[in-house]
């Protein structure tokens, strides 16, 4: 994998994190903390924070 294919990936990853943001504010804002949707949001959001993480660590 060479590093533009590298940045293309990091880059969608950044997007994707951006996204679910902007979905958990929005999902914080309307529903209890507890709520499932919130928590499953917040659960992915850290994974995808976290997989961003060790793949900037690569590049």
């Amino acid at each position: 994998m060479d590093i533009t294919s590298k940045l293309k990936d990091l880059k969608s990853l950044d997007i994707e994190i951006n996204e679910l943001k902007e979905l958990l504010y929005v999902l914080m804002s309307k529903n209890d903390l507890t709520d499932k949707h919130v928590v499953e949001c917040s659960q992915r959001l850290d994974e995808l924070i976290l997989e961003y993480q060790k793949f900037k660590n690569l590049i």
